[in-house]
């Protein structure tokens, strides 16, 4: 019951589960198995909200990409190995918005 409340308070906050963390590359970048794939320079966190970094790079194949994460402030990259991760949306800014129709 407590799991899926806590997976309902996700949801309404904007987070999204992206994946676990896997390895820690020689760049010192977090290397994420993921289960969708997020946008370039979206907010990575983890399940407290405490942000881990910022997606760099997506590759991989498509039903189950890796997500190259570049980590973000006082982040223990051995720590965070293991952990699993969440996204959370940045804003679109620019011309991103729908066609009128006429």
């Amino acid at each position: 019951m407590r799991a899926k409340r806590r997976d309902d308070e996700r949801a309404r906050i904007g987070m999204k589960f992206l994946g676990e963390v896997q390895e820690v590359s020689f760049d010192g970048k977090l290397i994420v198995k993921g289960v969708c794939a997020p946008q370039p320079r979206e907010m990575v966190t983890d399940n407290r909200r405490r942000p881990i970094g910022r997606v760099v790079r997506v590759f991989g194949p498509v039903t189950a990409p890796y997500i190259s994460v570049e980590a973000t402030g006082d982040t223990s990259l051995l720590s965070a190995v293991g952990k699993q991760v969440y996204v959370e949306g940045v804003e679109e800014l620019g011309k991103g918005g729908k066609r009128r129709s006429r």
